[in-house]
């Protein structure tokens, strides 16, 4: 089935006086040459190609660089009533002028019923040339009006389209699918959102839409020169337009001009600085006009802003979470397997994402002794980390473990979860989370126990988050942080260090409580963010199920 492609070379760089690329077909190769010169000589703003056969015309002509059609009706093998009619399969809307002979009523009627845009009567003479040029002129410059006001209102839709979607879905990875769909259309055949895998360079889709073997068949990495407009983008960080794919000689171009496509474009998603992604758009055109790369500026900016929301919230603002209790002790977790290669217990502390796109993930070692070399390489190889570190934390051993997966990705991103505990060691292993309470719970244990067998859930109940006085949240506060975090926030906030521009430094700081400056900024952020979760995270049961 043929596909209906949207031709639109009517962006703010066109209007009514740009020229006119006309496509001139009939079989006699004198009057094609006599009627092109004729043409151009009438109106400077036409140019002819010529064609003696349709099905050359077809092959040989990008039909997407066409703004107007004049075409003999006698002619061999197909007459210009049957190659009209397979213009219109492709190109509903291009002008298509007929000429016929004198007294081939019966064919203006059939060229009209096979919507042609006018037709002329052949009659030899020099003015007929002049009447041509004119409906010409017009034929094109009527259509260019109408295709401007149809692709302004294709790019309101779309714009609509992701605006609610960034609005109404609650997590990253719904958003990122979300305007993946809505791109996928009128204008555009295929779109993905990516990231680059730190591992090993390549470009891995976090969301995509639209004509699936096309990504299978890409190869997009970081580890070259940039070829494709999404390795330009990562790259450079800017956005990036390539037209005419299938007249360029890259691998890349022609793999993407094999699969139909004129055009690609690709966009940054990036909110405050921090770089969630690439967004990648192609179209069957050959070329991308200025309004639909503002609009797609636009777009990927506010889907950057709203996954960099989503990342920031948990929850919802009903004030209600769901609280999920899972025995994860048959579960090949990281977490479980740490205790089982040290024999020791485990406490999840901290996730963080880093702005080389990896994921660091702390833990806190029940033990007593300290964490040697041998304990960091059998960590290390156990989890298939990066890198695994002993820092010095609240507890005695605290490791820090740097991968591009982390296991809790899938649950916050995904999901919007919150990992409230995650524990390991001689009585089994326990994780709690939370949910926003539009998340259906079986989904998300249904996908987190296809990634990781063996996981029970055990426990649920609704959690309310309630009005607390003043005093109830110094409490709260108080009992959240060490003697430790409370004298470095209280020494930090009494040498001016809250006030902007700090009144003092983060070393000088350090320096009045005695200890180094890398021990005062792990202590003072892990005070500033038990003090955030206890602002924003207190709970009293309602329900359990």
């Amino acid at each position: 089935m043929s596909e209906v492609h949207s031709r639109n070379r009517t962006g703010s760089s066109t209007d009514d006086g740009d020229g006119i690329s006309l496509l001139l077909v009939d079989d006699d190769q004198d009057f094609v040459a006599l009627a092109s010169t004729l043409l151009e000589a009438e109106n400077d703003r036409i140019e002819t190609t010529t064609e003696t056969r349709p099905a050359d015309a077809l092959d040989g002509v990008d039909l997407d660089t066409i703004d107007c059609i004049v075409s003999d009706y006698r002619m061999p093998d197909m007459d210009g009533i049957e190659f009209l009619k397979t213009v219109r399969a492709d190109y509903p809307d291009l002008p298509f002028i007929l000429f016929t002979a004198k007294g081939d009523e019966e064919v203006a009627t059939q060229a009209i019923s096979a919507d042609v845009s006018d037709y002329i009567v052949k009659d030899g003479s020099s003015e007929q040339y002049a009447i041509s040029a004119t409906r010409i002129e017009n034929l094109v410059d009527q259509y260019r009006t109408r295709q401007r006001s149809q692709h302004r209102q294709q790019l309101d839709a779309l714009s609509q389209c992701v605006v609610e979607a960034v609005l109404t879905e609650p997590t990253a990875d719904a958003i990122e699918r979300a305007v993946c769909d809505c791109l996928v259309g009128e204008l555009y055949g295929a779109a993905w959102i990516g990231r680059r895998d730190p591992r090993n360079g390549t470009f891995q889709p976090a969301a995509s839409a639209g004509t699936a073997a096309l990504f299978d068949d890409l190869s997009i990495t970081t580890d070259r020169e940039p070829e494709s407009v999404e390795e330009h983008a990562i790259a450079d960080g800017k956005r990036h337009i390539t037209e005419a794919l299938s007249m360029r000689d890259s691998e890349w171009a022609q793999t993407v001009a094999d699969h139909g496509f004129g055009a690609a474009v690709a966009m940054p998603i990036i909110a405050e600085e921090v770089p969630y992604g690439i967004l990648g758009i192609y179209t069957h055109r050959s070329e991308v006009d200025d309004i639909e790369i503002e609009t797609l500026s636009r777009l990927a900016d506010l889907t950057a802003f709203a996954i960099g929301a989503s990342k920031r919230r948990h929850g919802d603002t009903s004030g209600q979470v769901v609280e999920l209790t899972v025995d994860a002790s048959a579960a090949d977790l990281p977490f479980v397997r740490l205790a089982e290669v040290l024999g020791e217990g485990v406490e999840l502390v901290e996730t963080s994402q880093r702005d080389d796109g990896t994921s660091l993930t702390l833990y806190r070692l029940d033990t007593d002794g300290d964490v040697d070399a041998s304990d960091l390489a059998a960590v290390r190889e156990t989890l298939a980390a990066e890198t695994v570190e002993a820092v010095d934390g609240d507890g005695t051993a605290d490791l820090a473990v740097v991968t591009a997966d982390p296991w809790w990705e899938p649950l916050v991103d995904g999901y919007g979860a919150n990992i409230r505990t995650a524990t390991a060691g001689d009585d089994g292993a326990t994780l709690v989370i939370e949910l926003p309470p539009s998340v259906t719970v079986r989904s998300v244990v249904d996908h987190f126990n296809e990634c990781h067998p063996g996981l029970e859930l055990i426990g649920r109940q609704v959690l309310r988050r309630e009005d607390r006085s003043i005093e109830t949240v110094t409490a709260e506060v108080n009992e959240a942080l060490t003697d430790r975090q409370q004298e470095v926030v209280e020494t930090a906030y009494q040498a001016g260090y809250y006030e902007w521009p700090h009144e003092t430094s983060t070393e000088a700081v350090a320096e009045l409580l005695g200890i180094t400056q890398p021990t005062f900024s792990t202590h003072f952020w892990r005070a500033q963010r038990k003090i955030i979760e206890t602002l924003l995270d207190s709970n009293e049961e309602l329900s359990t199920d």
